[in-house]
């Protein structure tokens, strides 16, 4: 592959708990990473499409969809390659994930200002996609924070249902991968307001990937397609 690191993703299992997860360093080549960077930090906040400013379970985001540049395009090609989701299908034993599609719902580069923040979540289950449904299966998010410090928060945590708490802080530093799968059960999200100076951003490379839906008016596990994103106030973390 042009831009992932081979060496980084083989050979790799996931953890089980609270859900199916993995965190990989150095995800993308090391020769990449300043150009990946380069090309995100040119995006400009105006012309986002996506842009979360009135406070609700989300606030002072901004999503850059399919406006990312040329450059970005190749990255996100890669990640929807037959190579890399071969990857992710081993991984996860999610078999028929769409490939080779870079417009499926969701995905770009996304940006957090200072104060900004996430609450807690289950993501939405289906879309419709080829006037038919497919449902959400796999997050993968690859995060470009060079320098991050803890007392910015802004740590990604994944929750156990059951138990009402957080379970993992991962934090979002420069060229750290965490790979999931999205069900009713994943909960996650990064709920502290960010304590950044006002010149740094929370960035990341966010993939979403699905499967035809087979199971319809009902999505893989049995939930109602309407099933949208589902915010959770009562986890402590």
């Amino acid at each position: 592959m042009n831009y992932i690191n081979n060496g980084s993703i083989d050979n790799k299992k996931c953890e089980e708990y609270p859900f199916k997860h993995i965190v990989i360093d150095n995800f993308f080549k090391p020769e990449c990473v300043d150009s990946i960077l380069e090309n995100i930090n040119k995006l400009k906040n105006k012309n986002a499409q996506v842009k979360r400013i009135s406070k609700g379970p989300q606030f002072n985001k901004f999503g850059f969809n399919t406006n990312f540049g040329d450059y970005l395009k190749q990255i996100f090609i890669e990640l929807n390659s037959d190579i890399f989701i071969n990857f992710l299908e081993e991984l996860t034993d999610i078999k028929g994930i769409i490939r080779n599609k870079i417009n499926l719902t969701g995905a770009g580069i996304h940006r957090i200002k200072k104060k900004g923040y996430l609450k807690l979540h289950t993501d939405f289950n289906t879309c419709p996609y080829e006037n038919d449904y497919i449902d959400r299966r796999i997050n993968v998010l690859i995060y470009f924070n060079p320098n991050w410090k803890q007392e910015y928060n802004g740590d990604l945590l994944l929750c156990d249902k059951d138990t009402k708490k957080s379970v993992k802080k991962i934090m979002p530093i420069l060229n750290r991968c965490v790979i999931f799968t999205t069900n009713n059960k994943s909960i996650h999200g990064h709920p502290e307001s960010l304590n950044t100076p006002d010149n740094i951003f929370r960035q990341s490379i966010a993939v979403y990937y699905y499967t035809k839906n087979t199971n319809y008016p009902n999505d893989f596990e049995g939930d109602d397609i309407n099933r949208g994103t589902t915010w959770y106030s009562d986890i402590t973390y």
